[in-house]
């Protein structure tokens, strides 16, 4: 039952807004304090920042309800001015996500400048030799781009059509470009890292999962990559990017376990933890993905999408309104660093929100 699942995402949104130390405090991931759960809080500019935010926006949305809308466009102030943010490539998280997606639902002209400014940010950090945007900010003589920032170019392309530089648009076709040929291997499945030389464009080194483990594929960059090269088709309408997000859901439902929420990683000992993030991503770049392809895949991808989505609403995954503020329990930031294993991440919440409100569309 949507609306149920809508009505309970609703009630943690509302426990999470009275838990707030401060409206420049965002929630990022969860951490334990005795048999309860409590959000962990970063500052603007933690990539995470704005998905909250965003998701205030999607329940003002649903519920056509203006405290919601007036609570997002008050948490987003302390955001503004990472629109100036040439340090990352995450500007597009947390700025199209928060400015980007109040304009398109406000029409507040003020929103966009703030986007169209921080597409001109993003696209300070690409390299024309390498023809990609920088993901990390790399030593000497390296240029790291990582599979996440497919998920970016979506500033660039909105911007290039909305009255931004048209400069921006071919900058992500060249990066979706790159990535199709550096990161995503002939069976679908995606490296995490590529590391160019900045100076040749050359490929010096390709790492699967992050911190660089090797093996593997990393459940969360395969959701990524699905959403990303779908976006990447709805802009452009070039085939390539439609067979790449295909191949890249193929792989990413064929490797799921029989509760169809995978483990961090694809190659994961199943002692390990799940990512109930990947889960929400994943399903909601499947609904999308479901609009572009023949009816066969069209039916697969809304099935594979409605499966995550009823075992992410099942007891196992949802959180206890009782012990926690958050929507998705089971979730894992970073499984090689050992960060945030096997808590609620503010991102999963966001786009199990997103992919719910879209499923209640069709």
């Amino acid at each position: 039952d949507i609306s149920k699942q809508l009505d309970f995402v609703q009630t943690q949104a509302e426990t999470t807004w009275k838990g707030l130390p401060s409206l420049t405090r965002y929630p990022d991931a969860t951490e334990p304090v005795g048999d309860d759960w409590q959000w962990h809080y970063v500052s603007a500019g933690g990539w995470t920042c704005g998905f909250y935010a965003s998701m205030l926006w999607k329940l003002s949305e649903v519920y056509k309800n203006s405290a919601w809308s007036s609570r997002a466009a008050s948490l987003i102030e302390g955001i503004r001015k990472i629109e100036n943010d040439t340090g990352t490539h995450d500007v597009g998280f947390m700025v199209f996500y928060t400015f980007g997606h109040g304009y398109l639902l406000t029409q507040n002209e003020d929103y966009k400048k703030v986007t169209l400014t921080a597409a001109k940010s993003l696209s300070t950090r690409y390299n024309k030799v390498v023809g990609c945007i920088e993901s990390w900010n790399a030593p000497k003589g390296h240029f790291y781009v990582i599979i996440d920032n497919m998920m970016n170019l979506e500033l660039l392309w909105w911007a290039a059509a909305n009255g931004g530089e048209s400069v921006f648009h071919d900058m992500a076709v060249s990066h979706a470009d790159n990535m199709i040929r550096d990161c995503i291997k002939p069976d679908g499945s995606s490296y995490h890292l590529v590391d160019y030389d900045p100076d040749t464009g050359k490929v010096i080194k390709k790492s699967n999962t992050p911190q660089g483990k090797t093996g593997g594929v990393w459940a969360r960059g395969e959701a990524w990559a699905i959403y990303g090269f779908t976006i990447a088709y709805k802009y452009t309408k070039f085939e390539r990017y439609l067979d790449t997000a295909i191949k890249c859901a193929n792989y990413f439902i064929s490797h799921l376990p029989p509760d169809h929420v995978p483990y961090w990683d694809f190659f994961a000992p199943h002692n390990e933890s799940r990512d109930s993030s990947a889960a929400a991503i994943a399903a909601s770049g499947l609904i999308d993905l479901s609009q572009y392809v023949n009816a066969t895949l069209s039916a697969t991808y809304m099935n594979a999408a409605n499966a995550m989505l009823s075992s992410l609403s099942s007891e196992a995954y949802l959180a206890d309104p009782k012990t926690s503020p958050a929507v998705l329990l089971h979730a894992t930031g970073s499984y090689p660093s050992n960060s945030d294993i096997d808590v609620s991440l503010s991102y999963g919440g966001y786009y199990y929100t997103e992919a719910l409100i879209k499923l209640s569309k069709k």
